[in-house]
């Protein structure tokens, strides 16, 4: 099979289990519902009817939300400030029905100070819900994790308790992304039966439809179906048209996944029936995905490629880049069935743009900046200490002097000399701390540009030489036409070739920034997947043992470890001139042990403490962010053994 059908094909099952847009869209509404009577704020009377109009609207027309709620800010006064939250909150969710994540991030930010500064708990609790979500369709987990804790400590503080079932199920959502199917339903289960969920049915039939595709990824057939079915009776009951639509593409998804193209294509149609009653147009876009999907399957490839059409169509006039990547998947499969090479490699070559639009300076980004925030407020945060501390100070101070010319002069005035020297020295440590954060800011942010640039020349070496070359041999192909047929097919093998080499680079890149090994096979399936691609170059022979490693790592912990033995390997290959490379990781209760041993060329310690490094200056770092230690022993004409401790929490 080709790469690129490979490619496809692994997209392909992935968006028929977990439909993405659709769960980052019932995220969105479940913080987008109206405020209960009881919470702590409610906006202005003036604009609850306007409010309640275009919460409504944002699913259905997310450009015209956006244009009334920005006539809302232009109208309101300065004063009104819960009105303002709102709007922008809104505006944010607007773009983020269009996939326009970074503008809805902006709006959803600038709403979030604005509710802090008021203290308006039950707003603060429903942006951080919704940046949860946003981050969660990154594929940021961690931080998405963070926002949603946020947003239940604000339910509580709100008073409104029975808010926190939505986010419950959207902490599920970010465990169902992770493949962590247990854990996603336990937060499901959680929100089904917290004490409130009985008064809400839509958010009821959600739950019951995130339930139903965690029953299908675990081939609980029967149980999926089940859910599925309340989940649909539900939705009838309260004409929640939108829960209806989203169940039977689930339904739809599921069947397709197994191939029963009959009946998925039925479940498909029903739901575009539904769609375009209720005129909800990107759902009728994402059920015509479906159905062009099974058409492709069962070879109509002319029904799939007016389906296709379709979709991108909708997806130019809604601006919506999901859609515009499906449609763009699509008809490259379709031109691949019909033997068009050149438009599928167009179309797919589109799809790829599309997909890093949407991703662009985000998964890579994301936990710089999320960082970056954190030590921005915890900066804040000491600031604020420190003005509290030296305004309880000063009135101390008053005070203590005020008893001493009262009192006794003498003890007095030594009282204060006392404690100004101990405030002096709590001023000084703070100081010494808020500039200890700053340097660690700083510090993240030279490393988010030294991933930049290391990105960039990748791409610019490698990359950039492989199409430079493919496009200089399609430009003689296209000029010359009157090139003998073996010179052609000399050419276009060669042009075929600078693709396939195209290809495994992009992998090879992708695979570097986002080790998906780690995640499906754990540590020791990684370091097996190293010791191959390593022996198979015959230059140096790699071989390693495991131990106490049944069990998966923390992620942290697995991560270091993984970019560690990289770096290692790395090193070996490069200034050792070793022929042989062992590599040990033991685990036990309270730690884990990574120990290399190479017979290369070897150095003097005394060289690493002067600081020629080859790369081990990383690796220490990363140890010891961990609380863990390195140590390293080499001689010349000796090799290396460097061992590695770090300690399980």
């Amino acid at each position: 099979m080709k790469r690129s059908e490979i490619l496809k094909n692994s997209r392909f099952r992935y968006r028929l289990s977990i439909p993405a847009f659709v769960l980052l869209v019932i995220g969105l509404l479940l913080a987008c519902q109206p405020e209960d009577k009881d919470a702590n704020v409610l906006p202005g009377e003036r604009y609850k009817t306007e409010f309640e109009a275009i919460r409504k609207m944002v699913y259905e027309n997310p450009s015209l939300a956006r244009e009334k709620s920005k006539k809302i800010i232009s109208s309101i006064s300065n004063n009104d400030q819960q009105s303002k939250i709102l709007s922008l909150k809104y505006i944010g969710s607007s773009y983020a029905f269009e996939t326009n994540y970074f503008e809805a991030i902006k709006y959803y930010k600038q709403a979030l100070l604005l509710a802090e500064n008021i203290n308006f708990y039950f707003e603060i609790a429903n942006l951080n819900n919704n940046l949860g979500t946003i981050y969660n369709e990154f594929g940021n987990y961690p931080s998405a994790y963070i926002y949603f804790v946020k947003a239940l400590k604000n339910y509580d503080l709100a008073g409104t308790i029975e808010k926190k079932t939505g986010t419950l199920n959207n902490i599920g959502l970010t465990y169902l992304n992770l493949d962590k199917k247990d854990k996603a339903l336990y937060y499901f289960q959680k929100a089904l039966n917290s004490s409130n969920i009985s008064k809400d049915t839509i958010l009821t039939a959600t739950i019951l439809n995130n339930i139903a595709i965690c029953n299908f990824s675990k081939k609980q057939l029967k149980s999926g179906l089940n859910n599925l079915h309340r989940s649909i009776q539900l939705s009838q009951k309260v004409k929640n048209i939108y829960g209806e639509c989203v169940s039977y593409q689930i339904l739809g998804n599921m069947y397709l996944e197994r191939n029963a193209f009959s009946k998925s294509l039925d479940i498909y149609k029903k739901s575009v029936g539904i769609a375009k009653n209720a005129n909800l147009i990107h759902l009728l876009s994402v059920s015509e995905v479906g159905i062009a999907r099974v058409l492709l399957a069962q070879g109509h490839l002319s029904e799939a490629m007016m389906y296709a059409k379709r979709v991108a169509s909708v997806a130019e006039d809604r601006a919506s880049q999901s859609l515009k990547a499906d449609a763009h998947q699509l008809l490259s499969s379709i031109y691949e069935k019909n033997g068009n090479s050149q438009l599928a490699l167009k179309e797919y070559r589109n799809y790829v743009r599309m997909k890093e639009e949407i991703n662009s300076n985000t998964v890579v980004n994301q936990v710089y900046d999320v960082e970056v925030d954190y030590l921005n407020q915890l900066t804040g945060m000491q600031r604020l200490e420190l003005e509290k501390k030296q305004l309880s100070i000063d009135n101390r101070n008053i005070w203590l002097l005020l008893l001493a010319i009262v009192f006794i002069m003498i003890v007095g005035g030594l009282y204060l000399s006392y404690r100004y020297h101990k405030s002096k020295e709590k001023l000084k440590l703070q100081e010494t701390i808020i500039e200890l954060t700053k340097k660690k800011s700083h510090a993240a942010l030279e490393a988010e540009i030294r991933e930049r640039k290391r990105i960039g020349r990748e791409l610019h070496d490698s990359l950039g030489y492989l199409l430079s070359l493919a496009g200089l041999n399609a430009s003689v192909l296209e000029k010359k036409t009157d090139l003998p047929e073996t010179k052609k097919s000399e050419i276009l093998s060669a042009l075929i070739q600078s693709i396939n080499e195209a290809f495994d680079e992009v992998r090879n890149i992708s695979h570097n920034l986002t080790p998906s090994l780690l995640s499906e096979q754990g540590l020791a399936g990684t370091l097996k997947n190293i010791a191959d691609r390593v022996n198979q170059t015959h230059q140096l022979k790699m071989s390693y043992d495991t131990f106490g490693l049944e069990q998966k790592l923390d992620d942290v912990v697995e991560n270091i470890l993984y970019r560690t033995i990289q770096e290692i390997v790395n090193n070996t290959i490069k200034h050792a001139e070793a022929t042989e490379l062992f590599i040990q990781v033991a685990k036990d209760q309270n730690v884990v042990t990574l120990m290399a041993e190479d017979n290369g060329k070897g150095f003097e310690i005394t060289s690493l403490e002067e600081g020629s490094n080859f790369g081990l200056t990383h690796i220490r770092s990363w140890v010891e962010n961990l609380s863990g230690s390195i140590h390293v022993d080499s001689k010349l004409k000796r090799g290396t053994i460097t061992s590695i401790l770090i300690p399980i929490r």
